[in-house]
């Protein structure tokens, strides 16, 4: 966690969220459960929000894996030690994916994870540019 440990010593306290970039299903945020651990460790002795981004053609199918991890979050003991159960947290609290007019696929996951409770960051709102190529995005744009 050598970026953790060099983003905390340039941002410290000004940093509210942490967001690991370019997350996919070959990357190995969605399934490496240490790196899950290590995150949630942040957030616990940090108060960092987490986050995550993603690009390309499967972003839906991204953040719905992203929707699906949780960690343990504190010991809540019962009468027994048999029965202690550990309360499990979502580990993300945002994503951050494209989503403007010439791509709208993410939408209805983007839907499911705002409903989680997850705040949402679009990028390329506007396509890079692309859309304002439309003469009546264009128009839109400019009123």
């Amino acid at each position: 966690m050598k970026q953790v440990q060099e983003t905390d010593s340039h941002i410290g306290p000004y940093l509210n969220l942490y967001q690991v970039h370019s997350a996919t299903f070959d990357s190995g945020i969605l399934t490496n459960t240490q790196v899950h651990e290590a995150l949630h460790k942040c957030r616990v002795e940090k108060g960092w929000k987490l986050g995550l981004s993603m690009s390309g053609p499967n972003q839906d199918e991204i953040i719905r894996e992203a929707l699906k991890i949780n960690v343990g979050d504190e010991q809540s003991t019962t009468a027994t030690p048999s029965t202690t159960k550990q309360k499990q947290t979502r580990l993300f609290d945002s994503v951050q994916c494209t989503y403007n007019i010439l791509e709208q696929r993410p939408s209805l996951a983007l839907m499911e994870a705002h409903n989680a409770g997850m705040d949402i960051i679009i990028k390329e709102g506007l396509a890079n540019g692309r859309a304002l190529l439309y003469p009546k995005l264009a128009e839109m744009a400019r009123r």
